[in-house]
């Protein structure tokens, strides 16, 4: 049975997925068509997916979040609640925020994933423990986090730099703030209105902004960077909070999986690890879950032999494999028992929202320029006290609004 599938790359696709699945479904005959293979330089990532739907028909496709986004918008995809239904498939062990995520108002799933990657908050045991500070704590609140950075405003080493904070977002303080606001359940756009100027988020962005005016937000330090070219030099360019002089990091779950399998590497580095910040009013919502391998099956597709495939993908079995298959991000479907206890900092949430990229990507390419213009122009006027936050904002809020407008018209 012939079953074509639309991925990112056929390499990985297969080393993950398609060679296991063809151990096991001898009958079938997989065709894999790369995404990568497809694209020119400077060409929308989405266009591409679209024409490949178009060109090649696939009867399934493994897409990142905001290309299912934008296909399950389209009506280009199939609801898998029926036929998971008619073979009694087990969500069960599922997490509770990821069947949450795929299942619309009306209670059907256009997709599935096996895996996910998610983020947290990482902290520095001995950074704490010399300054007689408590530990961070599961479910903190933005604000409360912020306040607890401020406690490392001042260095106990006077040979380095200590930070209290750290987010990936540290080049560019106004996509940090969109991605603070997003985890406190905020939205910038609502009903063709910009809301940046409102007591919400001027809280947010004076939070950030006071961060790093105070130097307690990190900042990239070459000088610190070594010059040598290891695997630990680079993991510590990519992950800084291994140097050893950031007290809290919020970064994803690869970093644990560097901590945990490169113990020799890193043994003097006391580490904990708690859920991602959140907002106070809607404490089971987190920003803090990407996926990029969901399953989902077109409209003109095989519906029988793609289901077959996902389900297998997707289910109790192949989830036992994963530890060997790709350790690198986390099972959908939460254990039976837990090796290590920390990981559950990863789990705990009951929803996900995505709702900056969304947003950034219904609006016209024109006003993404103007925000991306306009957010640099905020960056240097707040950092040099050339205008408070609020001000600031208020400029921000009416160029974007004009743009908007403009196009609108």
């Amino acid at each position: 049975m012939k079953l074509k599938v639309l991925a990112w790359n056929e390499k990985i696709f297969n080393e993950k997925y398609g060679n296991f699945f063809r151990a096991t479904h001898a009958n079938y005959d997989l065709q894999v068509i790369s995404i990568i293979e497809h694209i020119t330089a400077g060409e929308d990532l989405n266009q591409v997916v679209e024409k490949l739907i178009v060109s090649e028909n696939p009867d399934v496709v493994s897409l990142n979040m905001d290309h299912y986004a934008l296909l399950k918008e389209q009506n280009k995809l199939s609801s898998l609640s029926l036929l998971m239904k008619k073979d009694k498939f087990s969500t069960s062990s599922y997490t509770s925020a990821i069947l949450d995520y795929f299942t619309d108002s009306q209670g059907q799933m256009y997709g599935l994933t096996p895996t996910f990657i998610g983020t947290s908050l990482y902290y520095n045991k001995k950074m704490f423990k010399e300054r007689g500070i408590s530990f961070p704590t599961d479910s903190m609140t933005w604000d409360e986090v912020f306040q607890l950075a401020q406690k490392f405003s001042t260095s106990v080493d006077s040979n380095n730099q200590q930070y209290g904070l750290y987010e990936k977002h540290f080049s560019n303080l106004f996509l940090m703030a969109l991605y603070v606001g997003e985890g406190n359940g905020l939205s910038f756009f609502n009903n063709n209105k910009f809301l940046f100027h409102s007591a919400s988020w001027e809280n947010v962005f004076q939070k950030v902004t006071d961060c790093f005016k105070s130097r307690v937000c990190y900042v990239n330090d070459q000088a610190s960077s070594s010059s040598q070219s290891t695997i630990e030099s680079a993991e510590k360019i990519n992950y800084p909070f291994l140097k050893g002089n950031i007290a809290m990091a919020v970064n994803d779950s690869s970093l644990y999986r560097i901590l945990t399998s490169n113990n020799k590497r890193y043994h003097d580095l006391e580490w904990g690890i708690v859920s991602l910040p959140r907002s106070s009013e809607q404490p089971d919502l987190s920003n803090g879950v990407e996926m990029s391998e969901i399953f989902s099956i077109t409209k003109n597709a095989n519906v029988n032999a793609s289901w077959e495939f996902i389900k297998y993908v997707c289910g109790d079995d192949y989830a036992r494999l994963l530890p060997t298959v790709n350790p690198e991000e986390l099972p959908a479907r939460l254990p039976a028992e837990w090796q290590d206890e920390r990981l559950k900092s990863f789990y705990n949430m009951e929803r996900i929202t995505n709702t900056t990229i969304q947003t950034l990507r219904s609006l016209p390419r024109p006003v993404i320029t103007t925000i991306e213009e306009a957010s640099e122009k905020f960056m240097l006027d707040v950092l040099s006290d050339k205008d408070t936050v609020s001000e600031a904002l208020r400029v921000l809020e009416l160029e974007i609004q004009t743009a908007f407008d403009g196009i609108e018209k």
